[in-house]
């Protein structure tokens, strides 16, 4: 019965830290409130808390819900670093480029929402060839290899601007979609690899559970600071736009009938605003690219399972 209340407890605190950090950039950016609020800090600060007091059920928990012995793994470590920082760098960036393709390149919800497949594109092949790949090469070295790309990619999406074309971005997405396109089942058969057997579903979850925390602040924080420099940038000709629009422009898009000579105006506002995010995306994925050195250089073998004996079914062979 303790055990059971402990468990409860657990996942209890965890929902409640989680929830604690996650309300903190909705908050900012709905009530358009700063970092350094006292509600804000104070919703860090509790998440904090919450998150060690976590911690310590998880080492008393007979059966805890992430067991903490994983940290001990250095690919469940490394690889849940690497996802985190990605999402963190990326989500933001790639879930509003439609907002740019729409309001600067003029084109429709529909044709903005199909550029996005260029990234699937490079993705779904680059996915298919490392999965073949990770049984023959050290997979340190394949993620070295593939996250030198998104480097390359959100470089070129710091140089969009007006004159940016449907070419331009199809290619970059493309590049963007073969880097991360390592990550679309690879991550998995390494963590799979690289705990015992009983604890390869818990390792995955926390991985994945790194990933979601990840796009979602990603996506919160790089939308309000999206919104923020676009309002910042409006201010000054905030008189010559359609009364009310200025508040929402932001938000709600460049509206019809302008001027050409504002519209322009305005859509270099928001090439810049894109510019800036892109920039934080960039230097996001420079430090994923770091953090995959730190991958073990091994390359995955599979196992005989003997008589009698448990196997995960696989093995990682160093290739040093």
């Amino acid at each position: 019965m303790f055990a059971c209340w402990r468990s409860w407890t657990g996942a209890a605190t965890l929902v409640a830290a989680l929830l604690s950090l996650l309300m903190a950039p909705v908050l900012i950016d709905n009530l358009g409130l700063s970092w350094s609020s006292p509600l804000i800090v104070g919703l860090l600060a509790l998440s904090a808390a919450l998150t060690a007091l976590f911690v310590f059920i998880e080492r008393r928990a007979k059966e805890p819900i992430i067991p903490l012995r994983l940290f001990r793994h250095r690919s469940v470590v490394v690889l849940s670093c690497i996802v985190l920082i990605l999402m963190l760098g990326i989500m933001g960036g790639i879930a509003t480029f439609p907002f740019f393709a729409q309001n600067v390149m003029g084109l429709t919800p529909t044709a903005a929402g199909y550029l996005m497949l260029a990234f699937m594109a490079g993705a779904i092949p680059s996915s298919i060839a490392n999965g073949f790949l990770i049984t023959k090469v050290p997979y340190r070295n394949l993620f070295i290899a593939c996250f030198t790309l998104p480097i390359v990619g959100f470089y070129l999406l710091t140089r969009i601007g007006l004159d940016t074309s449907v070419l331009y971005v199809i290619v970059t997405f493309f590049i963007l979609g073969l880097g991360i396109g390592v990550l679309f089942g690879s991550d998995n058969l390494i963590v799979q690899e690289s705990v015992d057997k009983a604890d390869s579903g818990a390792a995955l979850g926390t991985v994945q559970l790194f990933q979601s925390l990840g796009a979602t602040i990603g996506l919160s924080v790089f939308g309000s600071l999206l919104a923020r420099h676009i309002n910042q940038g409006v201010s000054g000709i905030a008189d010559r736009l359609p009364a009310g629009t200025a508040n929402t422009i932001a938000t709600g898009g460049i509206p019809k009938g302008l001027p050409h000579d504002l519209l322009i105006k305005v859509q270099t506002v928001f090439a810049d605003a894109f510019q800036g995010i892109f920039g934080i995306s960039f230097v996001f994925v420079i430090a994923a690219f770091a953090v995959c050195w730190f991958l073990k250089k091994e390359v995955l073998r599979k196992r005989e399972e003997t008589p009698g004996t448990e196997t995960v079914g696989a093995t990682a062979a160093s290739a040093e």
